[in-house]
């Protein structure tokens, strides 16, 4: 293939990923203007909203990725996931956590010398409080629970089975994955606003694509992502809700509780993903070892005319690797 024509092909693959991110807008706008439609109110049933949002993205997404993978390899990745790797993202989660608490101590820093600053720091603080512009007198307490649930549970998978699976994965197949992993997170930061977000969005979505290529399972960043999600923002949304009768007291210890330990997780997050990195390895090895193995196999029961059920054996151990 001609250097002009690889270039056109790359091209390609991120002109399709931003059709794809297109896709999702749409998706999201569609509930936006079906709310219009029925005279629902977005900021008092936000979390309806927020829940309806993601059902669609995540429908919109499956379909695409499965037209993707006809005749192809599949464009998403879903392998189990051993104890190992699952303690590891846990403790990455707590780590980015920790990452983005620190971003916003220093944030915060710059926004006492510099008034675009403290401007910025106003905004993204009205963009995480879900009562910034609805007293919460006139939000139904079932929504504020279900807003709770969606952020936790269900938005993870609507915008990792978008951004890791669909597209990092169209992506992946012209830059491969290292290179995927930087571009897919800069689209991942973009979509969060350019404003306080974006820094700490693109960290966050490097680190998520990582992972997801480590692991081969998009099952990795949905973890990673909710339990970001239930620890940085679901347990303080849950314990605004009035309805609760939580003290306010009893929730900033929470949170300065859970930012002191997300801050000293970084560190040991470092070596959680160190582990991820020497996990794979080891299993690309095992695995070039079982395909060098069944190659001999095959060698030596051409010429010995020997059975074939060692042969079988090893395709099987092959083939179990890979999954």
């Amino acid at each position: 293939m001609s250097f002009g024509k690889k270039v056109l092909r790359k091209f390609g693959a991120i002109g399709k990923a931003f059709i794809w991110l297109l896709y999702f807008l749409c998706a999201d706008g569609a509930i936006y203007y079906a709310f219009d439609l029925l005279g629902l109110d977005r900021k008092i049933y936000k979390g309806l909203f927020s829940l309806c949002s993601c059902l669609a993205v995540f429908a919109v997404m499956f379909v695409i990725a499965k037209l993707l993978s006809i005749k192809k390899e599949p464009l998403i990745k879903i392998k189990k996931l051993d104890p190992g790797q699952v303690i590891a993202l846990v403790v990455i989660a707590l780590g980015m956590l920790g990452f983005v608490t620190l971003y916003i101590i220093v944030a915060d820093k710059i926004a006492a010398y510099l008034e675009s600053m403290k401007d910025a720091m106003e905004e993204y603080r009205d963009s995480v409080d879900r009562f910034s512009d609805t007293p919460q007198i006139v939000v139904p307490a079932w929504d504020s629970i279900l807003y709770v649930i969606t952020i936790c549970f269900v938005v993870p998978v609507s915008e990792e089975m978008t951004f890791r699976g669909v597209v990092f994965g169209q992506i992946r197949r012209e830059f491969g994955p290292w290179l995927s992993v930087f571009i897919s997170a800069v689209m991942f930061g973009i979509l969060h606003g350019i404003s306080v977000h974006i820094g700490y969005a693109i960290v966050c979505g490097i680190i998520i694509a990582a992972c997801y290529h480590l692991t081969d399972s998009l099952i990795a960043p949905i973890i990673l992502h909710a339990i970001f999600n239930i620890i940085g923002s679901g347990v303080i949304n849950f314990m605004q809700v009035e309805a609760f009768g939580i003290p306010d007291n009893v929730r900033m210890e929470f949170q300065l509780g859970s930012n002191t330990a997300s801050l000293m997780m970084m560190p040991v997050a470092v070596l959680a993903f160190a582990y991820l990195i020497n996990d794979k390895r080891k299993k690309e090895k095992a695995l070039l070892k079982l395909e060098e193995t069944s190659e001999i196999q095959v060698e030596l029961t051409g010429e010995n005319n020997e059975p074939q059920d060692t042969v079988s054996e090893v395709q099987e151990d092959i083939a179990e690797a890979k999954e």
